[in-house]
């Protein structure tokens, strides 16, 4: 963190020494509200809940060539009516105490109806040349290539259908970029920490090979120990990627994960995507906060081994587009059905709607997920 820290400071100096020289272009402040109506069951009691969560973000942007600014903050209200049950700990366990090694949150109230909190999302500098770039700061970082489970992904990657899946979790890092050329290069990430449960430090080489961008991984994060490689590219006019690493892990467990996938546009209108998962890291004995814990959850990965995922994408208009999402666990024989519409209302509004419909047994990877209504307005500014 000191040295997360003295980076920060240290880049802010030199922007400062230099901004009477470069080049400034004015600062840009954009942003969103947003208002996301959630409606399900508890996981303990079976008791209908709901959460109505009202998200202000405003983005500040600054660009001094070579450099740039950027911060995010965040005011988010959630009202609800469980926040004294153990299903409120799936939010809580999102706050940045649990999951960043910067803690930018503050939560202001927690009672039984009404969560408030203060963030910042996005916190960080960036230095930009043809052949160096560097990021430093409280930033995403996406290694993955797959829609629904990325093993490569593994920076606080996304779940495969969570409701807000462009709200990835800050990394707290120095994010170093090398370019060895128009099409390969090395980048470096560093999460300093303290803490061997919060430090992370990895290396990717890429290179594009005809029509493939493929990369090599190496990595500690947060004492597991993962290799692994990527390709994305095409088979004719169909797109077809994957990802595969070997994970060893501090309690001694060793076991691959892979996925791959192909997509294919079949006009302006229609769109499918298939995914295949092997998760050889399942761990039926942490079932239990797979529902409720984040850092456990994207740690998983999922809790059955082999799972296939489907998009269907049809544009009914073209400000109206549905989206069909289903997942389907072999071993535990549970799926997952999560059909939405979505509606360009504005240039600036979106309105979307949908449900997650869940079968299968307890203990298979969809089985004790409750059924899930939402919609969702957002006006960007």
């Amino acid at each position: 963190m000191k040295l997360l820290t003295a980076s920060l400071v240290t880049l802010a100096m030199l922007v400062a020494a230099g901004s009477a020289a470069a080049e400034s272009k004015p600062l840009e402040i954009s942003g969103y509200y947003k208002n996301l109506s959630i409606f399900t069951e508890s996981l303990v009691t079976g008791e209908d809940i709901y959460a109505a969560i009202n998200r202000l973000r405003v983005e500040l942007f600054k660009e001094v060539n070579p450099w740039s600014f950027q911060i995010a903050l965040d005011n988010e209200l959630i009202g609800n009516d469980f926040a004294n049950t153990p299903d409120f700990a799936a939010i809580r366990s999102r706050e940045q105490q649990n999951t960043s090694v910067w803690d930018g949150d503050k939560t202001s109230v927690d009672n039984d109806h009404v969560y408030l909190r203060h963030a910042v999302y996005r916190a960080f500098a960036k230095y930009y040349s043809p052949d160096f770039q560097v990021t430093v700061g409280k930033q995403g970082i996406d290694w993955g290539v797959m829609r629904f489970y990325s093993p490569n992904d593994i920076f606080n990657t996304v779940g495969p259908i969570d409701l807000e899946r462009n709200e990835r979790v800050g990394v707290d890092a120095i994010n170093a970029n090398f370019a060895l050329g128009s099409l390969s290069g090395v980048n470096a990430v560093v999460v300093p920490s303290d803490d061997d449960e919060e430090f992370m430090a990895a290396v990717k080489v890429y290179r594009t090979i005809k029509t493939y961008d493929v990369t090599l991984i190496t990595a500690i994060i947060r004492e597991q120990v993962i290799a692994g490689i990527t390709f994305d590219g095409y088979i004719k006019s169909a797109g077809f990627r994957g990802e595969i690493n070997h994970n060893h892990q501090d309690d001694g467990r060793n076991f691959l994960r892979a996925s791959v996938g192909v997509d294919y546009s079949f006009s302006n209108k229609t769109y499918v995507l298939i995914e295949q998962l092997f998760n050889g890291g399942v761990d039926k004995n942490a079932a239990a906060t797979f529902l409720t814990d984040f850092k456990a959850n994207r740690r998983l990965l999922s809790l059955e081994k082999n799972l296939t995922s489907l998009w269907l994408q049809y544009k009914i208009t073209p400000i109206v587009e549905l989206n069909q999402y289903v997942i389907y666990d072999w071993d535990g024989n549970s799926a997952v059905y999560n059909p939405e519409l979505s509606y360009n209302l504005t240039e600036n509004t979106d309105i979307t709607a949908g449900v997650q419909i869940n079968f299968g047994d307890n203990g298979s990877e969809f089985g004790d997920t409750p059924d899930l209504y939402y919609a969702q307005f957002q006006l960007f500014f």
